[in-house]
């Protein structure tokens, strides 16, 4: 048997409350069997859940759940569930007014040994007929790869229908660091503060990273979460919801005006209310003993009870006592198997095995009778996605075309922004206005854990906030800004400052006059301790974006300005919550295609809102295109392909891709130096061409040939063409010095040390995918080599980075914002790393 073969068990107590009945029964809840005589459950099989199981606690729990009856039905069919399958065993819980002296649903029903994976037929047969011990110790129920475990209660009335369906969108909000003295139904409760101050961003960190890329796509709330942020985030819709923090009396713990220090006490009730009303089928509560405490007496209502009886279809939660770290760990591996599509039940068995067996254990409570554990999320359609890739542009270059190979100055913004100097300024073009601060938030506490991990001096994280600046003009007082950002102000530990992300729509960007950076220049008077300030720009239109952006830089007196990298979703601002909608029917049929691209193409010129992508076949407009000069000679092409990549850049690149496959004639070499205007589309274009890549005869004579040619054979080293006539033929041109030198390290295999001593010869080795930011410990150590610095600004910042970073001299951490300022100026010193700083940001060319 394959997939998942359910038994359900109903579990109740008798009138004495001293013996529980387990019993297997259909989906009518009718017996299957005659009931067999009551299991006494003494007081110990309470064991709390952060000590170990006695092996005599298991078998009595053991005989508890799997009577002799229920015993010869899983032994029919266990030993026959094969592959990927796996046999989920729904325990029924009773009702809340049938709970004997406690939860049985807290009990360790884990810890129940049964025959191991391996065993045969014969074993399971005498484990059935409870015929001694099994022969190797058999395997807990809990980490058997053939069990699932499935907690299933009633609900207290009947449930409302959900009012819209869930989105596969992951809300995350953590209040580890909460405490304090909170007020409950049974009191004043104190509330511990964690042993060292944290952000307590493991969780949500590797939440994120777990979804990157699937179907599932997380949004993380600021620490710590207050039940003001979570009601307003949950309310546009979510599929998931994660909590990190505290757990008592039925409740969750969140923060409350004051921070950290302040703490309030949030109804779980309220919480399934507004879970309810947002979609969401699946809770994660990662809270000590959010599943109940089987060790205290009359402990029936928990969080995780309550939010399923009161309509949440699935809750995961912990028995016991849960260290961050673990919950990390388990979140982690839990989100991950979820993404890759695994029910529930066994996304919860691969995350908990990551905890090894000690202390607390995640559990899964589901509504009775609710078959779909594939929690059925819809895609968040039309979301773009969260890059944090963006490339540097001169200001004075917003109506050109894009600058060839601008994937030399290419940057990630968390890398960049939180690796700064003091007192930064920076205007970043991002048509979709995608969420920075969660982005940088995120980097903040990969520099927190690597400091911590050094055991260096206590520093806070720099705090990120965003403000909307639509009318162009900012607060003019500190009251006004503490209440227009967002999130909420409120005081933080002393760290490595403020950054403030100011959005500002196109349309209004290019209006702003004077008195923009005047206001700007007033919010360092309000005693924020600002460290850094981004303009974000952001509109439907990305050609309008740029220059408004490049604008707003002029204003500022910046010499340059950044471009963030657009998705392929995120090719237009504000996505709806459903799948976007083409404005033009799909183009299909012979003849039709290339033509009705080109009037979308000139219906959108000057200030005609160009709308989402045309849904067009690309393969059929080169089709299309070889049979007939639709768009006039190679030129025209050009011109009207670049028009496609201002726009729709996902477009985009499937027609180059197209291009180099499909299309004869000149114009496939012209669309080779459209591809090259981007290393990424340069390096799909190759791939796709293969060996019939068009040499330096075939391109007509054109300005910047050899800047074609370095980037073609950085390109073609990527994508292991070196053995083609192509890279012959291109490696005769007139390469630069660090381009020869990025060749001459393929050709012998490996990086040394030497090879980061210039940074221009780095970023080439980069481009050419010959090294990374995992090599830097290895080759530079020490942080002696600028071109080290400069790979640390062109890639994410991880922990690897950061490790490496804090390793460093504190001389060399300061030039990245990491250390203090040394109290002595020593100019021999200064002169020493002058190179080194700047590397992390290298001067533009002239243009």
């Amino acid at each position: 048997m394959s997939g998942a073969q359910d038994l359900t068990i109903r579990l109740s107590w008798s009138d004495d409350g001293r013996k529980a009945t387990a019993v297997a029964v259909d989906d009518d809840d009718r017996p299957l069997h005659t009931p067999d005589a009551p299991r006494a459950l003494g007081r110990n099989t309470a064991t709390a859940w952060d000590k170990p199981v006695s092996p005599l606690v298991a078998q009595m729990l053991g005989r508890a759940l799997f009577p002799p009856s229920v015993r010869r039905i899983v032994a029919r069919q266990a030993p026959y569930v094969t592959g990927d399958g796996h046999l989920r065993l729904r325990l029924v819980l009773p009702g809340l007014g049938a709970e004997g002296p406690r939860p049985l649903g807290a009990l360790r029903w884990e810890s129940v040994r049964v025959p191991s994976p391996t065993a045969p037929a014969l074993i399971w047969e005498d484990w059935a007929a409870e015929r001694g011990p099994l022969p190797d110790g058999g395997c807990e129920v809990g980490s058997h790869p053939r069990f699932t475990l499935v907690r299933e209660v009633r609900p207290l009335r009947p449930l409302p229908t959900m009012e819209r369906p869930g989105r596969g969108l992951v809300l995350v909000a953590d209040a580890t660091s909460v405490h304090g003295s909170i007020t409950t139904p049974h009191g004043v409760e104190p509330v511990p503060p964690p042993e060292s101050w944290r952000r307590g961003d493991a969780d949500r960190q590797l939440v994120t990273q777990a979804l990157n890329g699937s179907w599932l796509s997380a949004r993380t709330l600021p620490a710590p979460a207050t039940a003001d942020e979570i009601r307003q985030q949950l309310a546009p819709g979510a599929g998931v919801f994660y909590f990190g923090g505290h757990q008592t009396a039925g409740g969750l713990v969140v923060g409350a005006e004051g921070g950290a220090d302040a703490a309030e006490w949030l109804d779980a009730s309220t919480v399934a209310s507004w879970l309810r009303s947002a979609g969401v089928r699946l809770a994660v509560l990662m809270a000590c003993d959010s599943a109940g405490s089987a060790d205290t007496p009359g402990s029936a209502v928990s969080a995780a009870d309550r939010l399923v009886r009161d309509g949440v279809p699935h809750v995961v939660a912990v028995q016991g006592k849960v260290s961050h770290s673990r919950a990390a760990a388990f979140a982690g591996g839990f989100f991950d198997a979820l993404a890759r599509g695994h029910p529930v039940d066994v996304a919860l068995r691969m995350g908990a095995a990551l905890l090894d067996g000690l202390g607390a254990v995640p559990v899964l409570y589901t509504q009775r009778r609710n078959t779909d554990l594939t929690v059925g999320l819809l895609p968040e359609a039309g979301r773009p996605a969260l890059s944090s890739t963006a490339h540097r542009l001169p200001v004075g270059s917003g109506h050109g075309p894009r600058p060839m190979t601008d994937e030399r100055f290419r940057v990630h913004l968390d890398a960049l922004w939180s690796l700064h100097e003091d007192l930064f300024r920076d205007v970043l073009a991002d048509p979709a206005g995608v969420d920075l601060t969660r982005l940088l938030d995120a980097a903040e506490s990969t520099l927190y854990a690597a400091r911590n991990a050094r055991s260096l001096p206590h520093e806070g994280p720099r705090v990120w906030y965003a403000c909307d600046a639509q009318a162009g003009r900012l607060p003019r007082t500190e009251a006004e800004l503490r209440g227009a950002v967002h999130p909420r102000f409120r005081e933080s530990p002393r760290g490595r400052g403020v950054g403030l992300v100011i959005r500002c729509p196109a349309a209004t960007a290019s209006e702003m006059g004077e008195e923009f950076g005047e206001d700007l220049e007033r919010l360092h008077g309000f005693g924020w301790d600002l460290r850094g300030v981004v303009v974000q720009v952001h509109g439907p239109r990305a050609d309008h974006v740029r220059y408004a952006a490049g604008r707003v830089a002029r204003l500022l007196l910046l010499d340059e300005y950044l471009v963030r990298e657009q998705s392929p979703q995120g090719e237009r601002s504000d996505p709806p919550a459903v799948a976007m909608p083409s404005a033009l029917a799909p183009i299909t049929g012979p003849g039709r295609a290339a033509g009705a691209l080109l009037e979308r193409v000139r219906s959108a010129d000057g200030d005609h809102e160009p709308g989402p992508a045309p849904v067009v076949g690309a393969s059929a407009v080169i089709e299309q295109l070889n049979a007939e000069d639709t768009w006039g000679d190679p030129a025209n092409e050009a011109t009207v392909l670049r028009a496609v990549g201002h726009w729709w850049p996902a477009l985009h690149r499937r027609l180059l891709a197209a291009y180099a496959a499909l299309r004869s004639g000149p114009a496939r070499a012209w669309s080779l130096r459209l591809a090259a205007a981007r290393d990424g589309d340069l390096e799909h274009w190759l791939r796709k061409a293969g060996k019939a890549v068009p040499g330096p005869a075939d391109l007509p004579f054109l300005d910047g040939l050899a800047e074609l040619a370095d980037s073609i054979v950085l390109a073609l080293v990527r994508a292991g063409l070196r053995d083609t006539d192509a890279f012959a033929q291109w490696r005769e041109e007139d390469l630069s010095p660090a381009v020869l030198t990025a060749v001459s390290v393929a050709e012998r295999g490996r990086v040394t040390g030497a090879d980061l001593e210039r940074l221009e010869t780095a970023v080439a080795l980069d481009r050419a995918g010959l090294i990374g930011p995992a090599d830097l410990p290895l080759l530079d150590p020490t942080g002696r080599y600028p071109g080290s610095w400069a790979l640390v600004t062109r890639h994410p910042l991880d922990e690897r980075a950061a490790a490496w970073l804090y390793g460093l001299d504190p001389v060399l951490r300061r030039l990245a914002g990491l250390a203090p300022a040394s109290e002595a100026y020593d100019l021999e010193l200064e002169e020493q790393v002058s190179e080194r700083r700047r590397a992390l940001r290298p001067p533009l060319p002239g243009y």
